[in-house]
């Protein structure tokens, strides 16, 4: 049995900034059914690049990802290409890019492989056990997203950490300490 035959699909659905985050976003991949979400922090520059695909700006189609990935199409099908991410480590998914026609991979960001899937239609998979640990209830409705503390570079615990014991809040204290030695220890 190969990863994706245990790997649930996602599509792009949204993207909302981050109050306050100095134009980091946090984008949104949801199952088919639309009842999971998995969230996904991106850096302002990969904020600008998403917002130019997701609303179709005009002259975009001679931009380098779109131009070099247009020159791959010469040699290959998009059905040669898909995308699976299958696990975290140190705070950063680990996903891959393959090519089936080539039998090959390459390791690639998870902001960089959802830019791949919004700007040419690659399909994005998940492995379901990843899913199930990681996403949370998706609703259209809701403005509020949950963002798994796993998924946190450490730099980033380490802040939240300082607020936490600035705020007293010496239960969610405990639980980034905890993940921040976890990392320390792997």
């Amino acid at each position: 049995m190969s990863m994706i035959d245990d790997s649930l699909q996602l599509h792009f659905k949204d993207m909302a900034e981050i109050v306050g985050g100095n134009g980091f976003s946090v984008v949104r991949m949801t199952d088919a059914s639309e009842r999971r979400a998995l969230c996904i922090i991106c850096d302002q520059a990969m904020t600008g690049q998403l917002a130019i695909r997701s609303k179709n700006v005009p002259g975009r189609q001679i931009m380098l990802p779109e131009v070099l990935f247009d020159m791959l199409l010469d040699e290959n099908s998009i059905d040669d290409f898909y995308i699976q991410a299958f696990g975290i480590y140190q705070g950063q998914y680990q996903v891959v890019l393959y090519n089936r026609r080539l039998d090959s991979h390459k390791f690639i960001r998870i902001s960089d492989a959802i830019l791949l899937h919004v700007m040419a239609g690659v399909p994005f998979y998940i492995l379901r056990s990843l899913m199930a640990m990681q996403s949370t209830p998706f609703s259209p409705d809701n403005p509020a997203i949950s963002i798994p503390i796993n998924t946190l570079d450490t730099e980033s615990l380490n802040r939240e950490l300082e607020h936490a014991v600035e705020n007293e809040d010496y239960r969610l204290a405990a639980i980034l300490r905890d993940e921040i030695l976890k990392r320390k220890n792997s």
